[in-house]
């Protein structure tokens, strides 16, 4: 980077402007999705793309000077289409943990941590007065869990369980969890507890462990990257200002808070 780019972006900071690159980048992406995943990438009722991930992105690449198109499909044809290079990468890996086609991509800064628990109903007053059901976790035999999603954790034993209840989306987890179809659910806390409020079953569950923590990046084809100098370190660079002036925290407690609705 030249002196005066340099000193451009010093200025910028130091001012607490956000970053916008003014070189126009004729680039467009095509980017793929892991489905649609509320609150992360989904269609408003008006037919809007919209999500957490979609804006924190949107936000991103137009700063950075870029455009994508984002198409959504399941997980196996996303690494297939990968493997065959008919994409440029991934929006974000929210729903997507492939770790072998991930790590055939460049990744980006972390825009956030995505956590992923183990939920169960609240315990009924009387229970915890009585001090009944301390390790919740050890009597879940029936787990509910996600269809498609990687749970090779090393902190986590599905053989653990008794017996593994697939569903195709976190709004069943939910109903699930509550109808008591099951002891406990895994999946990532925030699309659990975004469909839980949306259901009105906020207070109603909770977090009994946490399987594991994964930073959520954008990640896009090494070949692009090499292929358009510069481009990483912009995105990169996007994403922390972004950070540092709170603008990816607001959008996710919007949508958690339901204000995106």
């Amino acid at each position: 980077m030249s002196l005066t780019k340099l000193v451009s972006l010093a200025l910028l900071i130091a001012t607490g402007l956000p970053i916008q690159f003014s070189r126009a980048e004729d680039l467009h992406l095509t980017l793929a999705a892991a489905e649609e995943v509320e609150p992360y990438v989904y269609h408003s009722e008006d037919g809007e793309t919209t999500g957490i991930d979609y804006e924190i992105v949107r936000e991103t690449l137009t700063r950075a000077g870029v455009r994508f198109d984002l198409k959504s499909f399941p997980r196996p044809r996303i690494t297939l289409m990968l493997g065959q290079g008919a994409l440029d990468g991934l929006l974000t890996t929210t729903g997507y943990n492939d770790k072998d086609a991930l790590n055939a991509l460049w990744l980006s800064s972390p825009l956030y941590t995505s956590t992923v628990s183990t939920f169960i109903r609240k315990k009924k007053a009387a229970e915890e007065e009585a001090g009944v059901g301390n390790d919740r976790l050890k009597n879940c035999r029936q787990v509910g869990v996600l269809r498609g999603f990687n749970y090779r954790f090393p902190s986590l034993d599905m053989t653990h369980f008794k017996s593994v209840v697939e569903v195709n989306g976190a709004e069943q987890l939910v109903k699930l969890t509550m109808y008591g179809r099951v002891d406990c659910a895994i999946t990532e806390d925030i699309t659990f507890m975004y469909q839980a409020r949306r259901l009105g079953y906020f207070n109603d569950v909770t977090i009994v462990d946490e399987v594991v923590n994964r930073p959520v990046v954008i990640a896009l084809s090494r070949q692009l990257v090499d292929a358009n100098k510069g481009l990483d370190t912009r995105i990169n660079q996007v994403i922390e200002d972004l950070k540092s002036r709170d603008v990816i925290d607001n959008i996710i407690i919007k949508y958690l808070s339901l204000g995106a609705h």
